[in-house]
């Protein structure tokens, strides 16, 4: 039986990827986290080279799904835990003679940085411009694939754009939606209060993010980007109907305006994916499944 480690399984893709994993009745998926309380998890700071490299040595993993990130604005913590963690698991893979071992990096959209709208939909080999610490600290990340994989690592990138899906981080635009939906039924709010709705984005549930996840992980080209998306454009106002319109909330209580946002400095304006890698992977992997 092959094993799954799959680090930040608290998370939401994390919880998804191992829910995802555990129906293939031939994996032994097992999760590491800070927080990590299931039974056959581990309790692991990624960000200490040393407690990294003895989890890999004692679970000897066949794949290893790094889904850790950080949205903070401090540099120390989003260089850390969005670079650092990778190449301490690289590293310690090299040390350990592991170099079979399948390896899936989590990358972003941001990394793409200021996109023209002509320039959709965007390709994994279009030029990377980051303008946020998070999109810079992710770009740098997707570097390291490049490099490792050089050195004879199996790895890999599944770069992410939007998700929907329970547990969506409160600093993305999904999860301050629900933030303010619950808080609208528990009575400790009146409104929900949001920036401009105009902006275009490539949004997928996050059950079909752990899929393309897994199909990238398993057939995936070494030192190659994948990106995880839907291909399909959307308007966050459309993304914000869909839970009003699940929730049963009237328009009525929704304040748009500028002053809500929690964008700082450049917004883009549409970016959504060219998806033609992740399907043409997906129909490989069907096609190897059923033969």
């Amino acid at each position: 039986m092959k094993t799954a480690l799959v680090f930040g399984g608290n998370g939401a893709v994390g919880r998804a990827v191992l829910k995802q994993l555990r129906t293939d009745k031939s994996l032994h998926a097992v999760s590491a986290s800070r927080s990590d309380s299931s039974l056959d998890g581990y309790k692991i700071d990624i960000c200490d080279l040393y407690q990294v490299e003895e989890l890999i040595g004692r679970v000897q993993p066949d794949f290893i799904f790094n889904l850790t990130g950080s949205y903070s604005t401090k540099y120390e913590e989003a260089y850390y835990v969005n670079v650092e963690s990778s190449r301490y698991i690289l590293d310690s893979l090299l040390r350990l003679g592991m170099q079979t071992t399948r390896v899936l990096l989590i990358g972003s959209s941001a990394e793409y940085g200021i996109v023209r709208n002509e320039e959709n939909p965007i390709t994994e080999d279009r030029v990377l411009r980051p303008i946020s610490l998070y999109a810079l600290t992710k770009a740098w990340q997707t570097q390291l694939c490049t490099y490792y994989a050089g050195l004879g690592l199996n790895v890999v990138v599944g770069r992410v754009f939007n998700l929907l899906g329970p547990g969506i981080s409160e600093k993305l635009f999904v999860g301050r939606i629900q933030k303010q939906i619950d808080e609208i039924f528990a009575g400790t709010r009146k409104y929900i209060e949001i920036g401009s709705l105009t902006a275009i984005r490539d949004y997928l549930p996050v059950d079909s993010a752990a899929e393309q996840l897994q199909a990238i992980i398993e057939y995936g080209e070494s030192g190659s980007v994948y990106h995880v998306a839907s291909g399909q454009p959307v308007t966050m106002r459309n993304v914000l109907d869909q839970y009003l319109s699940e929730y049963k909330i009237a328009y009525t209580l929704v304040r748009e305006s500028e002053k809500y946002s929690n964008r700082v400095g450049y917004d883009v304006p549409e970016i959504y994916a060219d998806i033609t890698k992740i399907s043409d992977l997906i129909k490989s992997r069907n096609k190897n499944e059923s033969a």
